[in-house]
């Protein structure tokens, strides 16, 4: 069986806030599982916007089948 291909998703809405403390728990959730983990991140972006960066990479991963699940805080 191949390893799990887990995306992490974690955003904060303002620039003065950080991801650091969701992607903590997410690498640790990902790690004890044995997961190969990738990591999409939006910083400073509001969650009301159309278009965020990374959930937009994640998207297209996801279309291109390139991960397995995904995982957010």
């Amino acid at each position: 069986m191949s390893q799990v291909r887990a995306a992490l998703y974690a955003r904060v809405s303002t620039l003065d806030q950080t991801c650091e403390n969701q992607l903590a728990e997410l690498r640790s959730y990902g790690a004890a599982r044995g997961w190969n983990l990738r990591e999409f991140v939006d910083t400073g972006v509001s969650g009301a916007k159309e278009s965020r960066p990374a959930l937009d990479d994640l998207i297209r991963a996801a279309r291109r089948r390139q991960i397995d699940t995904l995982v957010c805080w």
